[in-house]
């Protein structure tokens, strides 16, 4: 009975792709519905709206993560190429800046956005000699 269900909603809910640039937190929100689903009959619903608001809180939390990651490596592609075009090495600056914010502020980078911080990190340290 639950497997069908399952499947069921594995045909309409899109899972993000794995290799983005944040790590997926799908596990996460998956074991906090199934904490919900626990707390139900204990808590008479009141522990499965603490966790499905803690789920949504991730859930927008990551969309957020997400945007942000995708605008900031836009950015810093951009700057590359307009460092291959006018030589000025305020776009290498911005580079080193903006990889060294990411990697501090971003906790959940992915593998994928670690490796191109490290090769836009090293484009620019190439060129700033």
């Amino acid at each position: 009975m639950f497997k069908k269900m399952i499947e069921k909603v594995e045909k309409y809910v899109k899972v993000p792709p794995k290799e983005g640039y944040i790590k997926n937190s799908s596990i996460l929100v998956t074991a906090l519905m199934v904490i919900g689903m626990i707390l139900y009959p204990l808590t008479k619903g009141y522990g499965t709206i603490i966790a499905l608001v803690a789920a949504l809180i991730v859930m927008v939390g990551q969309k957020l993560l997400i945007k942000q990651a995708k605008n900031d490596f836009k950015d810093m592609y951009y700057a590359k190429e307009m460092y291959l075009k006018t030589k000025n090495t305020e776009y290498l600056d911005f580079i080193m800046a903006r990889s060294k914010q990411m990697i501090n502020d971003v906790k959940v980078l992915s593998d994928r956005a670690k490796r191109e911080i490290a090769e836009l990190q090293q484009f620019a340290e190439k060129y700033k000699k």
